[in-house]
């Protein structure tokens, strides 16, 4: 195989984010991964909207569009599907992908449930195809450089806090289709803990519930204190509740109230917003370690878009498949994050300390 002939369940914003690459900005792609956009084709475009469908077809030079995902799933001349879809329909479509023996690249979160993550888990092992998350944060800048400086720090701290309420009407925040604030947008902040972390969960004790909504089924706010196996602690404050103005101008200098913060003995760093900038401290001696910078923003010196790494997301696939090589966000990353938060959710209703 020379070429990832691909197949796109989803037509809407994330779709275009993954495919804005293969139009017009492969300069927001790193040049290691930019000659493996050469090696995608666009092949079907699959959305319940069939003219939004036709619309990205001809932007993306794709060969047909249709109305149906088994469309796709059936066609011989696919090689892996793209999925960027409402959340529910994440898990399905995913193991209907993989059941055709397609590769996949599926949008966060990767499962609404523990009985989903089992089964991707072992549809994946069971068909040997490339199963991979797009977790943006694994490609960012500033995370990059963390992860690279302080691998296995001994306390970590994540705040996926977002700067508003979600409103009760958007589809995200729906129990069903969407899950709410923390599993929908604080699976990133989750997973970039993880990577930084380079540990497993092995308990976690978490207090919250449902703060700013009326629907009991969706927490809002969760607090928790997580043990990982190799001995580093960690806490993770998630949900939604409008903090992002308080933390405008410092430390965070976009504004954004996301950060993953690693501490290993005397050393420290913070990955910003979904990683895109970063600040370093230390206090040891300087023979011991010195940090890489005090304080670096990617994201306005090169741009939103090549600082954050979602444009790398695509070709990286496509390189997996092509090199036979494992994927950098699999399956079991994007069942560890969702099992956690959910861990979270039952935690904080039961009281009690939930082990991994």
């Amino acid at each position: 195989m020379d070429k990832v002939r691909l197949g796109i369940v989803g037509c809407g914003n994330m779709c275009a984010a993954h495919l804005a690459s293969l139009a017009d900005k492969a300069e927001n792609v790193s040049e290691e991964l930019r000659p493996w956009l050469a090696q995608i084709e666009v092949r079907g475009l699959a959305d319940v909207n069939t003219d939004r469908a036709e619309e990205y077809r001809q932007t993306y030079q794709g060969e047909y569009a249709t109305a149906d995902p088994e469309d796709l799933f059936n066609d011989p001349d696919i090689d892996a599907v793209l999925i960027t879809t409402w959340h529910d329909t994440h898990a399905p479509y995913s193991l209907r992908a993989v059941e055709a023996g397609k590769h996949v690249l599926i949008e966060k979160p990767m499962a609404m449930t523990e009985q989903e993550c089992d089964d991707i888990l072992a549809a994946e092992e069971r068909s040997g195809v490339n199963y991979m998350v797009a977790f943006r944060c694994r490609f960012a800048k500033g995370a990059q450089d963390v992860k690279r400086e302080i691998p296995n720090p001994d306390n970590i701290i994540a705040h996926a806090r977002t700067g508003g309420i979600w409103p009760e009407t958007i589809w995200a925040q729906d129990p069903i289709k969407g899950g709410g604030q923390i599993l929908s947008q604080g699976c990133h902040v989750v997973d970039m803990m993880f990577y930084l972390a380079g540990a497993e969960p092995q308990s976690v004790y978490a207090t919250g519930g449902v703060f700013h909504h009326s629907h009991p089924d969706v927490i809002d706010t969760i607090n928790a204190a997580i043990c990982f196996d190799n001995g580093s602690v960690g806490a993770f404050m998630g949900g939604d509740g409008g903090v992002g103005g308080l933390l405008m101008h410092h430390p965070l200098p976009n504004g954004c109230p996301f950060f993953v913060m690693v501490i290993d003995k005397g050393r420290s760093a913070i990955a910003i917003d979904h990683g895109e900038d970063a600040r370093f401290a230390s206090c040891v001696p300087e023979e011991q370690w010195q940090p890489p910078y005090e304080a670096c923003e990617y994201a306005q010196q090169l741009g939103k878009g090549r600082a954050s790494g979602v444009p790398d997301i695509l070709p990286a696939f496509a390189r997996s498949i092509l090199k036979d090589e494992r994927p950098i966000a699999t399956a079991a990353d994007g069942a560890r994050t969702s099992r956690f938060i959910l861990r979270c959710f039952e935690s904080a209703r039961t009281g009690k300390v939930i082990t991994f």
